[in-house]
Parts: structure tokens; sequence; C-alpha cells
């Protein structure tokens, strides 16, 4: 399949990216690519949740599998939870111009503005859906710290319908394009979707991100020693040694 990249990063912890040695979770990189080829085949989408403790690998994970959707030729977006009401906001994330046609040329509006100026919710609403049917290549948005989905006062509260309505169309596959928004975040990150009109997710695309297996997490700590650690010879005792501590959570 085509190979091109439209990515947009959002600003992160200086703790938090990609793993710099990544081994495992070969069965949820599966299932994902699974989820990226229905979604090809139905021109839909749906939400692919990643939830776990704190240290569990949750952000590494997306960045795989960002990397595995633009592999298969998918435009990549790193967005906030904004994007779900915010036009600007979302076509910020794409990489768009902030732009809303008016007579006359254009101007640089955000859903508070446009408010402020008397613009409907429903125009507002179909502004972001516009943005993501926009374009023919198949779309991943990326949302991490998902659990914030859940806080109170996370989007303005005359806003809620419309992200309702947006996360409903992408998690339905209504949007005439392929559409995934992959979500990591804490344990309760799948009850945050709750109120915000999803309850239930399919078979495969809702993860519970556990402790490496005990292969995974050696490959990780041998890694470590001998590309950052320049360690000639034999490693497995000082390896045995860390893996009695570590308990699966190799940092």
């Amino acid at each position: 399949m085509r190979k091109s990249l439209t990515h947009s990063p959002s600003a992160e912890a200086s703790d938090r990216g990609p793993a710099k040695y990544f081994h495992g979770r070969e069965e949820i990189l599966a299932k994902f690519g699974d989820t990226l080829w229905r979604s090809e085949q139905k021109k839909s989408g749906t939400t692919f949740l990643i939830q776990g403790a704190p240290g569990a690998g949750k952000t590494a994970l997306l960045y795989k599998c960002e990397g595995l959707a633009r592999e298969h030729g998918w435009n990549t977006s790193e967005i906030s939870s904004s994007a779900f009401w915010d036009p600007a906001v979302l076509r910020s994330c794409l990489g768009l111009k902030r732009t809303l046609g008016i007579t006359g040329g254009s101007l640089q509006l955000s859903a508070s503005i446009l408010a402020k100026l008397g613009v409907s919710v429903e125009r507002s609403r179909k502004t972001i859906l516009d943005t993501l049917q926009s374009g023919k290549k198949p779309l991943l948005l990326t949302l991490d710290e998902a659990q914030r989905l859940g806080m109170k006062d996370e989007f303005p509260a005359d806003q809620i319908s419309t992200v309702r309505h947006v996360l409903s169309a992408i998690h339905n596959g209504r949007l005439g394009k392929p559409v995934i928004l992959i979500a990591a975040g804490l344990g309760t990150t799948a009850e945050a979707f709750g109120p915000l009109g999803i309850s239930r997710f399919e078979k495969d695309a809702l993860v519970q991100l556990g402790a490496l297996d005990k292969e995974a997490e050696r490959a990780v700590l041998h890694d470590w020693f001998t590309k950052d650690g320049k360690a000639t010879g034999e490693t497995t005792a000082w390896i045995d040694a860390i893996v009695q501590e570590t308990h699966g959570w190799p940092q």
C-alpha cells in the first residue's frame, strides 16, 4: 500500500513518547492492524481504546500504532479533546489553515468566537464533520491521556452535544471514509466515554494493557544493557536481578 504521511505532533511531556526499545504487544498490534483493514474495506471507522495503569506503556504503544497506520497509507494526527468541539483546534491538529470562508475573504475563527458572532452550534458541528470527511486518504486521530474526557469542565457546557455528535460519527463509521480514533488513558477511560454516548466498543477494539510478558521484558532490558550501557559478555544475571524488582514494568 502507499506509504505517505501527514503528521501533526502535539506538545508532550519530556518523559512521554515512543519507547526507545519496544518489544512485545504483538497481539495488540495485530488487533489494531485488523481494525485498520476492516475500516479500509468498509470505508468506515471506530474507536480503538487502550487503557491501563501509569507506566504500562500506553503512549509508546500509541506511537507504534501510528507508525503501523502510516505504513498502510493512513494520515495520522495527534489531537486534543477540544478538537471534538472547536473547528479551529481540529484544523490546527490536522495541519490545515484555521479559516472559515466568508463573503469577500476569510477569517480565522475559533468555536468561542463563532458563538460570540452568533454562529450556531450546528454550524460549528458541521464544520468539524466536514473537516474530518475532507480528503480521500484514511485518517487516524490519536488522543493520549483520554481519561480527561470524563473530567468535569473538560468541555464547555454548550458544546457537549457537539462532542457527543462528533464522537458518535467517528465511533459508528458515519464519515464516509475510514476514520479511526485511537485513545489511550488510565483504567477509567472506557467509563469516561459513557456520558459522551459511547458505551460499547468492538471486542478487539478495547484493550486493557497489562505488564509485558517475560520474554519482551527481558528483551527491553537486554537492549538497554548492550546498546545504552555498551555491555559486553553475559548479562543474564543482571537482567534476572532487575526483573525481580520491576515485576513486568521496566521503565
